[in-house]
């Protein structure tokens, strides 16, 4: 448990975090969700915002600042 406690420490003193997995994203810290289909998500992060693009999107686990998106990823864009 103290390895878990000090990895969580460790990420969450970011603004924000973006982790992509082979079938999943994970993203920490978005501000609001503008966009939300199976094959495109858009997010407002603190100082920019994210566009997912891909295909089968589903949100598996969604709280209060921290979503976390299964499906293909075929293209990530940023734009402030």
């Amino acid at each position: 448990m103290h390895l878990y406690k000090t990895m969580k420490n460790f990420l969450l003193d970011f603004d924000y975090y973006i982790d992509i997995y082979e079938d999943k994203i994970h993203v920490f810290n978005y501000t609001d969700i503008v966009k939300l289909t199976d094959t495109e998500i858009t997010l407002t992060m603190p100082s920019f915002t994210l566009f997912l693009e891909g295909e089968h999107f589903v949100v598996k686990r969604l709280e209060k600042r921290e979503i976390l998106i299964h499906g293909i990823l075929d293209n990530v864009r940023f734009s402030r």
